[in-house]
């Protein structure tokens, strides 16, 4: 309940700031179901109009506690994003270094694959869903 009102805070201060008068926001909704919570259920993508993206989700929210910026590299429609995460901790206590994600967002079709690897793991964590686009109007 807490990382959706989190979420939601930051969805209205960002959409309402003149900075995203020109953004996207993706909204999107995943099927992570073995992904051990590395990869959450529901994430946003926050395009500023200006060439940076911010990621916000429930991992994120939860280790950092405000959006991250992620690198992006755009093909057409499909928009390449990478991120990491530092100081992670697993279900046993153990700390993860690094976590490094990538997702692929398809902008045209509005489907989202995103890949999260722990850093000296051999795991890795995958979720695959549909998105919703917003732009502030």
């Amino acid at each position: 309940m807490l990382r959706r009102a989190l979420l939601a805070s930051f969805l209205v201060s960002t959409l309402a700031a003149p900075v995203a008068a020109k953004g996207v926001l993706y909204d999107c909704d995943l099927k992570a179901n073995r992904a051990m919570g590395w990869v959450s259920n529901k994430m946003a993508f926050v395009f500023d109009g200006k060439g940076d993206v911010q990621i916000v989700d429930s991992v994120v929210l939860h280790y950092v506690g405000n959006p991250v910026p992620a690198r992006v590299r755009r093909t057409g429609d499909v928009a390449r994003l990478n991120w990491t995460l530092s100081g992670a901790v697993d279900r046993v206590g153990q700390i993860i270094p690094t976590i490094s994600y990538s997702a692929k967002l398809d902008l045209k079709k509005l489907t989202v694959e995103v890949l999260a690897k722990p850093a000296r793991f051999p795991q890795r964590f995958t979720g695959k869903g549909r998105c919703t686009q917003r732009k502030n109007r």
